[in-house]
């Protein structure tokens, strides 16, 4: 056989045999990561992960609570009963999200509001409510929708609840919300909530006079 086959050839095998090391070696985390969840990802309800992505973790179907009302959004997308909230009167939307390598690795979650039409993407609003493991809350509000807007986090067993309390200060239309939320891999979910709120004056007789 020529020698320099022979060199390519057990070269070639030096290669593969390295390549698997480094392989059966890496951490989990480095496939999920950079914006694909494959099942490990933050959650919010419902069947996590499938049977490529390493079955189901834990299900439940209240991923969702405005105000106090449940909602399963167990599904990518879920169209629910609107909503209302009032001008001058605070209100919590809280989402409670599971993450199977561990709620304590969720570093950031996100509210989108203001989103019309029938494919809502979060680039077409420039209105959120944003939560950081380390730096705490934010918000966009070009607008002035809000009045006040802010997060607490609360981990509880394993689960992390996010509430974003908010005092609106002006109306809104029925809008779409979407939640994304991930962890200190990347690895990310999003639910996307069809007609899920609007913003009213309150009705007379409820306590608080319109403007």
């Amino acid at each position: 056989m020529n020698s320099k086959l022979v060199k390519a050839s057990s070269a070639l095998t030096l290669f593969v045999l390295m390549a698997s090391v480094v392989a059966a070696s890496a951490p989990a985390f480095a496939f999920n990561g950079y914006g694909s969840s494959y099942g490990h990802g933050p959650q919010f309800g419902g069947k996590v992960g499938d049977a490529t992505a390493g079955g189901i973790y834990l299900t439940y179907n209240n991923g969702l609570a405005i105000n106090g009302a449940i909602f399963d959004i167990s599904h990518y997308t879920t169209t629910i009963k609107t909503q209302t909230l009032y001008v001058n009167i605070p209100s919590d939307i809280t989402v409670k999200i599971y993450n199977h390598q561990g709620v304590p690795l969720i570093q950031h979650g996100i509210l989108f509001l203001g989103l019309k039409g029938s494919d809502p993407q979060t680039y077409q609003t420039n209105t959120y409510i944003e939560w950081d493991k380390n730096s705490g809350a934010s918000v966009s509000d070009p607008n002035g929708l809000f009045k006040s807007a802010t997060v607490t986090a609360k981990y509880s067993g394993q689960f992390l609840y996010l509430t974003f309390h908010i005092n609106p200060a002006k109306t809104l239309d029925t809008s779409h919300i979407i939640v994304r939320a991930w962890d200190i891999y990347h690895s990310n979910g999003q639910v996307v909530v069809l007609n899920a709120i609007k913003i009213a004056y309150t009705p007379q007789g409820f306590g608080r006079t319109n403007p």
